[in-house]
């Protein structure tokens, strides 16, 4: 008897749901908790403070999606209008590209140092923008995705080659070297995160480029 017929997927998907409800708690408390030593630097506050926040929002709205979380009645009723704005996923990925945009601007990682409420605005609103993502990343088209994916990745590549080239300090907080070492972990980025898509949905791909 096969492993499917013995553990029915009705069951396991409330257990996977409570384990990524975890890990999004566990994401977002060590960013909290770490909130100083991660943001004393520049590159820390953009290639591992920001991207825990954001995760912790994907793993939260896979954890609602496996806990069955917005299929009642109600619910759909409430969600209706999301769903026919973001029915293809393409207006929510441009807005968190939009999102990400502000983050790599140096002011908005002047203002959470010295402003309570950005800092609380940007847990939030990374929170928000990771659940967007994952639930707009599940609707797209594989064409969309290719489409936000190289968007990313051109504009993250560009902001890195910026911060590293600038002889001029952006942030007032943050060193110079620190600001060069954040520009080549941004383009390291932009380069290791396609390949690595491309490597998950390699069949999806040339199946795709054989049409």
């Amino acid at each position: 008897m096969s492993l499917k017929r013995v553990v029915a997927p009705s069951t396991v998907r409330p257990y996977l749901g409570s384990a990524l409800a975890l890990l999004a708690a566990v994401l977002f408390a060590c960013a909290a908790f770490w909130d100083r030593p991660l943001t004393v630097s520049m590159s820390l506050h953009m290639l591992v403070h920001i991207p825990l926040l954001v995760l912790s929002g994907v793993a939260l709205q896979l954890a609602l999606r496996y806990q069955g979380v917005g299929r009642s009645p109600a619910m759909k009723a409430l969600l209706r209008p999301y769903y026919a704005m973001n029915e293809y996923g393409l207006p929510g990925l441009i807005l968190v590209s939009f999102a990400a945009a502000y983050w790599m601007v140096p002011k908005a990682l002047d203002d959470v140092l010295v402003s309570p409420s950005m800092a609380t605005a940007k847990y939030i609103g990374l929170v928000l923008m990771g659940m967007l993502f994952m639930e707009s990343w599940r609707r797209a088209h594989l064409v969309f995705r290719l489409f936000f994916f190289g968007n990313f990745s051109w504009m993250m590549a560009i902001v890195g080659l910026l911060y590293y080239d600038n002889p001029v300090r952006l942030c007032n907080f943050y060193l110079q070297s620190d600001q060069e070492i954040a520009g080549i972990g941004l383009v390291i980025m932009a380069c290791v995160l396609p390949l690595l898509w491309l490597l998950s949905e390699s069949k999806a791909v040339i199946a795709f480029l054989r049409q």
